[in-house]
This record gives C-alpha cells, sequence and structure tokens, in this order.
C-alpha cells in the first residue's frame, strides 16, 4: 500500500468516525431528557434527532460512515507490526472489542425494527424490552453502561488524538473539549437510568393494579408480532459468532507480528556499521528509536520539517517514491534527490543511510522536546518602533536614555498585556508582541489593533510628560500582521524563550518601518482590519510590495492609531 493511499484511509477512517461520534453525542443528549420525563426524551427524539439521522443524507452519512470505520479500523488492528503501543492506544482497542457484543445487537435490532418494519421506537418501549426478564434487568443495565462507556471512550482518544495535530487551537480549547469529553456520557447515563426507573415504577403500579401483560402492551402498540423471530435471529447470530470474530482479530493480529517479525525484516546501517533489523514498512525514523539511537525530529515525525533528513548510501532493492508531504518538504528546502525523510521513507528492502543533523546540537539542552519541536499556529504580530531614538540618545545622558526607555517599555507593555497580548522581546528601542490568547483570529486581531491604539494614547501622554523634563518628544511606529507562524522555544543554554517565526512575522516588521514613508503611527495589513473590523474613515488602502514576498498586500494606513474605532 503506498503511503499516499494509506494517508488518505488514516483521513476515512478519521472522518467516519467524526460522524460517528457526532451521532453518539447527539444520541446520548436525546438519552440525556430521560431525567425530565420518558414523553419528553420521545419527543425530541421524534421531532429533533429523527429527522436528522432518518433524512437521505442522514442516513448515509451514519451507515456510509459505519460501514467504512468498522472495516478500516479492524484493517488497523490486524495490520500491526508490533504490540508496543500506549496504553491509551490499548484502551481503544480493547473497549471497542467488548462493545460490540452489545453494540451489534443493539445496531441491528433498531435497524430491523425502524427500517425494516418501520416501527416508531418511543422510549418507553425500549426500556420495556429490558425489563421483560427480571431475572436480567441488573446485567443489561450493566452491558448497555459499560457499552455506552467503552464506545465513548474509543471516540473520545480518536479524536483527541486527531485534532492534536489537526486543530491548531484544540489544546488552548482543550478545557471546553473536556466538558463535551465528561459531560455528554454523564447526562446520557443518568438520562438512561432514570428512564428505566421512571419504567420500572410503570410496570410496578400497572401490576399492583392487575394489569400483569403491562410491559407486552407497550411493546405490542409498536412492534408488530412479525419482528420478533427476526430480533430472536439476531440474538442468537450474535451470540454464536461473536466469540469467533474476537478468535479470528486476535489470530490475525498475533499472525502478522510473528510474520513481520520472523519472516518480514530488512537491516538498517547506519555509521560506523551500526545495524539494526525491523519489520518492513516500518519508517528510518521509527527504527532509529527502537533502537534508540539519537535521531533529530523538530516536528515529531510528521513530514512538517527535514530535521531528520537522511542520506541513502545504498539500498539493495529500490525505494518507495516520496509521499506529497514528504516531496514537498524537500522541494521547500531544496534538497536533492538522494535525501529523504527518515521519518517518512519506508524501505522495503536493506538500506544503508547516514543521519545529516547533529544530534548533539544546541536544541538539546531544552529538555521539553513537545515545546521545543514547536506548533504550527495562526498568530497575530504587533511590532512597536521608537522614532528618532538614535537623536534623542546623542543628546541625552545614558542614564536618562535608559529612564525614558523603561518608561516607554512600561507603557506599550500594560497596553499589550491588558489587551491580552504577550510581550515576546525587546530589540533595542522596538517591542515585539504576540497575540494568541483569543479563542479566534478575529479576536486576537481585535486585541492587537485595540493595544495598538492604547499604545498611541498612552505614548501621546508619556511624550507630555517626558518633554517638561527632558525635552524630549515620543512618537513611534507601528505594525501588525496575522498568518501562520510557528510557535515554539527557541535559543541556547539558559537563553531559551517561547517566540514565534514565519512569514507573518516578517511581514509585520515590514509594515512598522512602512509607518515613515507613510507618515503614518501604523500600518496594518487589510486581512487585520476586516477580521477586527475596523471602521476604515479616511484611513489610506493601498496594495503595496513587501520584501521578502512575490504577490503585493493590501494594507490600511492610519495616521493617528488613537482615533481607531472599531465595529
Amino acid at each position: 500500500m503506498t503511503d499516499d493511499l494509506n494517508a488518505f484511509l488514516i483521513r476515512l477512517r478519521l472522518y467516519s468516525g467524526v460522524v460517528l461520534f457526532v451521532y453518539a453525542i447527539t444520541h446520548l443528549l436525546n438519552h440525556s431528557l430521560n431525567v425530565l420525563s420518558l414523553d419528553a426524551a420521545s419527543y425530541a427524539k421524534e421531532h429533533y434527532f429523527r429527522p436528522i439521522w432518518k433524512s437521505q443524507v442522514g442516513t448515509i452519512a451514519l451507515y456510509g460512515s459505519f460501514i467504512v470505520h468498522v472495516p478500516l479500523g479492524v484493517m488497523s488492528i490486524i495490520s500491526r507490526k508490533s504490540f508496543k503501543i500506549s496504553t491509551r492506544e490499548w484502551l481503544q482497542i480493547i473497549f471497542i472489542i467488548l462493545a460490540l457484543f452489545v453494540f451489534v445487537q443493539h445496531v441491528a435490532s433498531m435497524y430491523l425494527l425502524t427500517r425494516t418494519f418501520e416501527a416508531q421506537i418511543p422510549y418507553e418501549v425500549l426500556y420495556s424490552f429490558v425489563l421483560f426478564d427480571p431475572n436480567e434487568i441488573v446485567a443489561s443495565t450493566i452491558l448497555y453502561t459499560l457499552m455506552t462507556v467503552f464506545i465513548w471512550v474509543h471516540g473520545s482518544i480518536g479524536l483527541h488524538n486527531a485534532l492534536t495535530f489537526r486543530m491548531k487551537s484544540y489544546s488552548k480549547n482543550f478545557r471546553k473539549f473536556l466538558i463535551i469529553y465528561f459531560g455528554v456520557p454523564i447526562l446520557g447515563l443518568f438520562g438512561f437510568w432514570a428512564g428505566l426507573k421512571e419504567q420500572s415504577l410503570a410496570m410496578y403500579f400497572n401490576i399492583q393494579a392487575g394489569n400483569e401483560n403491562f410491559l407486552m402492551s407497550v411493546v405490542s402498540k409498536a412492534v408488530p408480532m412479525e419482528a420478533f423471530p427476526s430480533l430472536e435471529m439476531v440474538d442468537a447470530l450474535t451470540l454464536k459468532y461473536y466469540p469467533v470474530f474476537v478468535l479470528a482479530l486476535l489470530a490475525l493480529g498475533l499472525f502478522n507480528v510473528l510474520r513481520t517479525k520472523y519472516f518480514g525484516q530488512i537491516q538498517i546501517t547506519y555509521p560506523n556499521n551500526m545495524a539494526i533489523k525491523v519489520p518492513k514498512g516500518t519508517s528510518v525514523l521509527e527504527a532509529s528509536r527502537a533502537a534508540k539511537l539519537p535521531h533529530k525530529s523538530v516536528c515529531g515525525g510528521r513530514g512538517r520539517c527535514t530535521t531528520c533528513r537522511i542520506k541513502v548510501a545504498s539500498s539493495d532493492g529500490s525505494l518507495p517514491q516520496p509521499s506529497i508531504h514528504e516531496q514537498r518538504a524537500l522541494d521547500r528546502a531544496g534538497l536533492d534527490q538522494s535525501i529523504r525523510l527518515a521519518c517518512q521513507l519506508k524501505p522495503v528492502a536493506n538500506l544503508s543511510v547516514t543521519p545529516l543533523m547533529n544530534t548533539e546540537s544546541e536544541f538539546d539542552v531544552v529538555g521539553k522536546a513537545h515545546e521545543l519541536s514547536g506548533k504550527e499556529q495562526e498568530t497575530v504580530i504587533l511590532f512597536v518602533d521608537l522614532r528618532n531614538f538614535t537623536k534623542l540618545s546623542e543628546t541625552t545622558l545614558p542614564y536618562d536614555v535608559v529612564y525614558i526607555l523603561n518608561k516607554y517599555y512600561a507603557t506599550c507593555g500594560k497596553a499589550i498585556e491588558a489587551n491580552s497580548g504577550r510581550l515576546d522581546k525587546f530589540i533595542g528601542d522596538g517591542i515585539m508582541a504576540i497575540f494568541e490568547a483569543g479563542d479566534s483570529i478575529e479576536k486576537n486581531c481585535k486585541e492587537a489593533v485595540k493595544a495598538a491604539s492604547e499604545i498611541s494614547k498612552q505614548i501621546k501622554l508619556l511624550s507630555t510628560d517626558l518633554s517638561k523634563e527632558f525635552s524630549a518628544e515620543l512618537k513611534c511606529g507601528m505594525g501588525i500582521h496575522t498568518g501562520q507562524s510557528i510557535v515554539g522555544l527557541m535559543g541556547y543554554g539558559d537563553t531559551v524563550s517561547r517566540t514565534a517565526i514565519g512569514d507573518n512575522v516578517n511581514v509585520a516588521s515590514r509594515l512598522e518601518q512602512m509607518t515613515k514613508a507613510y507618515n503614518s503611527e501604523l500600518v496594518i495589513s487589510k486581512q487585520v482590519a476586516e477580521k477586527a473590523k475596523l471602521k476604515k474613515g479616511d484611513f489610506v488602502e493601498e496594495a503595496v510590495e513587501v520584501r521578502g514576498r512575490n504577490e503585493k498586500l493590501d494594507i490600511v494606513s492610519i495616521p493617528d492609531a488613537s482615533q481607531i474605532q472599531l465595529s
């Protein structure tokens, strides 16, 4: 299987899993309404939830996702080359296998009743099925509870793993997701137990009143008699074939691991004749880590950098072609065809490689690899620069210059931090600030523009005060831009700090420099202006060339930032 096809199947499994997870959320929220009453839950089911998932689009999405997700999940289990996986992965696999016993019965029964026999199944009917056999009530309740927990944990782990690497604001909003991860199943289970209790009480009072067939009367109103043989067949088939399915899954998984270990290995040779044997399809980076050989990989082995680059000295067979992600990274770095990324190269024949990055570089002293590797996210960058600082320093005593600079730093710093910004660094009389704390880029843009406006106001006040003491008039120029950047720990030794690098940082700096040419106090990109909902008024708008960029950039020039108004 090619890397690109494998990546496609992984995305397909992810997207189908997201659809099933969304269905689970709506299903459990519907259950939660049983806390109010069975009628309330049944009403919401028929008028809100059922129309969504029984529509043509909903049906195709739901059952299509189920048909896709389960086989791909089974394939991912039986194609594993090793059982050396994390505890989280073990839980995800074991829980879903255990849950399938009840889940398959439940899904197949509901499909037959609602699709084949076109029965309407309110909650009182579902609970009547559970209460039919008094000797099985406790066992059935425990099984349905465990099924809910197991399926939910499986989905939550999968969603968490996917969003950690695909959603830039996930870590920032993780606490909000915890509300979903814990709140939804708790509400659903409390609703399930409350509904079961309500139907149990209804059964008890009816039996006391002499209605011994209460449960059957409730069920027979919704379920035709000809459906019962089919339901019994589903139970019988599940009991018969579920153990066979589990044994087959274990046997195939074990067979693949043993086959890979003893019959499908290749040898990777490193400098100094260090040779290790690994299963075919193992990436060179995975091989290095398995052998505990130091190997650079700043992005964590996701093909987002080239620090794991290797030179292939020789190979007993042809190498797999670079995937789309690997080729894109290699082209951007301008590397030749003999260079490959260790995290992406999965050889199928013996080969010799030489890692090209020094594993004992200055970055290894940091200690927190996940912070050092950085993450790609959208940030808003503000640059502030003090105008005529050279002239001021020439005409003012050194200690007075230090005093003025500290007042200037404090003025800008307070305005930045008051608007949720983070002071990144001081560069002489210049300041760089990062705005990333908001839950949306629009909010971060608005905070950055508000900070610039406040800086303008406070600098004018500071200038008035200092002019009395030092005859010093302070003016500043500012630039703001937004875009993708890499945020992480950078530096050497004790001088390591969290900062951002990227095109948007360079552009923000260039915009700050443009304030001199436009004789303005603030220059921002049109993108920032629109996201911050700036009332443009008479401000100058223009498409300009920015050094280092091929395309022109639309900007907004603001003569007096203190007059900024946001809608």
